[in-house]
């Protein structure tokens, strides 16, 4: 009996002091994991959401001047314009150019459009023939009409960006092409000597008919956005195209200024005016079959642009 309680003491005092030590264990373990959490470093931060897609849809209208000179079947007239003396005799509705603006921006990059259509005339003073190598008369009574498309896309990317307060200036390169279709209609009055060749001869006019004429220009420009408060903002734009590829040459200016007058749920709607000059100097063909265009076109804008 002696024997079999100096076992039972034995092992409980050795199941006691396990206890005791599972006890310091757990204690230690514990004060450590407190030691360790607190050293380990914070979590990573959740990365920036990604830049969110904005539009900008922009119709409006163009009062042009013209100025150039334009070469239908041969036949060269020169063409001074004033806005008041750019007409369409069919339309009159029609003295301007409708047109319409387009952005999508994501970032730093963003997708331009432009798409314009102008379907013009001019006669009296700010019109002459000047052909007198294919048996013209100079000064001779002339009439041009002209119907045109322009689209524009390009793809920019902004180059750099600083912020002032309430105030915000921001530059971006562009490139892309810009599509042209004209049809155009020039009437010489009749005269002695005008040779006729080439034209189609009705109620006292020699009617010189271009057909359809479609070229696509590359272009690259910059563009300055400046905004001055909330609710004003500035864009100036500049490019230039062709570079003998379509046309010889080609280059744009253009500016306007935004005034925000209305706010809603998901749109900013903001009255736009400005003004635009676009300028081109493209050829085809020769003899009676010359189709040339060098003409200025240029006059103030007006719309409302509408942000998203």
């Amino acid at each position: 009996m002696t024997g079999r309680n100096a076992v039972k003491n034995y092992f409980g005092g050795v199941m006691g002091a396990a206890r005791i030590s599972l006890s310091a264990l757990a204690s230690i373990v514990l004060c450590s994991g407190w030691s360790f959490a607190a050293d380990l470093p914070p979590p990573p931060e959740p990365a920036p959401p990604a830049p969110a897609w904005t539009f900008s849809v922009m119709p409006y209208g163009w009062l042009p001047a013209l100025n150039g000179s334009t070469t239908v079947r041969g036949r060269t007239v020169d063409i001074n314009a004033s806005i008041d003396q750019v007409l369409d005799r069919k339309i009159p509705a029609q003295l301007f150019g409708m047109m319409g603006a387009f952005e999508a921006r994501n970032g730093r990059f963003s997708f331009m459009g432009d798409l314009t259509y102008m379907k013009l005339g001019a006669d009296g003073g700010g019109v002459r023939s000047v052909q007198p190598q294919v048996g013209g008369v100079i000064g001779a009574r002339a009439s041009v009409q002209v119907q045109m498309v322009v689209a524009e896309a390009a793809v920019s990317y902004e180059l750099l960006r600083a912020t002032s307060g309430d105030s915000e200036t921001a530059l971006d390169i562009y490139g892309g092409g810009r599509f042209w279709w004209q049809n155009m209609e020039a009437g010489l009055g009749l005269a002695a000597g005008l040779n006729v060749d080439g034209l189609v001869i009705g109620r006292g006019r020699a009617l010189a008919k271009s057909g359809d004429v479609t070229w696509v220009d590359p272009m690259v420009g910059l563009r300055l956005r400046h905004r001055f408060s909330p609710k004003v903002d500035m864009v100036l734009r500049g490019d230039v195209g062709g570079f003998g590829v379509g046309s010889k040459f080609s280059w744009q200016a253009m500016g306007y200024v935004n005034w925000e007058f209305a706010r809603t749920e998901r749109a900013v709607w903001s009255a736009m005016i400005g003004y635009r000059a676009l300028y081109v100097d493209y050829e085809q063909g020769s003899g009676h079959k010359l189709y040339q265009y060098d003409m200025l076109t240029h006059g103030p804008i007006l719309g409302v642009t509408a942000r998203f």
